[in-house]
């Protein structure tokens, strides 16, 4: 569970100045047990229940009842941000792969320690990486959340099946100039 390894991620690198904490937005797959929130008493509970049964000893801040923080800083599940002092943004992801993650780590501790001996500077870029999601621990997630939860989920995966890509239209890649856009 990527929880688990990212406790143990936070825990190794305690010593060199990294904070990690665990923004708790919303119920991503609400069921009988675990649903929307309807206040934050709600959302505190969730939470407690939350950090409980996923054993998680990093500190869990709360966003606020409508989502603010999550709205802010893209509303897609499982996001991981590594951000400096002054809220420069080192690393974003929109899943948490923990090797990702801890690489992108290593690359920022080094850019702090090395960056005026080497007169770096910092720079974006984008690129895809891939994670693998363990079916079985999912759908234990789903299943502590409720039947409601699993059945949901089981309907959009479903869903999808039905929805073949069409092989005749190409990805729209912005700035693509190899290749002419179909339209």
């Amino acid at each position: 569970m990527a929880s688990e390894a990212m406790e143990d991620l936070a825990e190794r690198y305690t010593d060199q100045a990294v904070r990690s904490i665990f923004l708790y937005t919303r119920e991503a797959h609400p069921g009988e047990n675990y649903r929307h929130h309807t206040s934050m008493d709600d959302k505190r509970a969730n939470a407690r229940a939350f950090k409980e049964h996923s054993n998680i000893k990093r500190e869990i801040f709360l966003d606020d009842f409508t989502g603010s923080a999550h709205r802010a800083y893209g509303t897609l599940p499982n996001m991981t941000w590594i951000m400096g002092r002054g809220g420069f943004i080192h690393y974003k992801s929109a899943w948490t792969g923990v090797a990702d993650v801890e690489d992108a780590l290593k690359g920022v501790i080094d850019f702090q320690e090395n960056r005026i001996k080497n007169k770096w500077v910092p720079f974006y870029s984008e690129r895809s990486a891939w994670s693998v999601r363990d079916p079985e621990k999912f759908q234990e997630g789903l299943a502590r959340t409720g039947p409601q939860a699993v059945a949901d989920f089981a309907g959009v995966a479903a869903k999808r099946k039905q929805e073949k890509p069409n092989p005749d239209v190409a990805p729209k890649i912005p700035g693509n100039f190899f290749e002419p856009e179909k339209e």
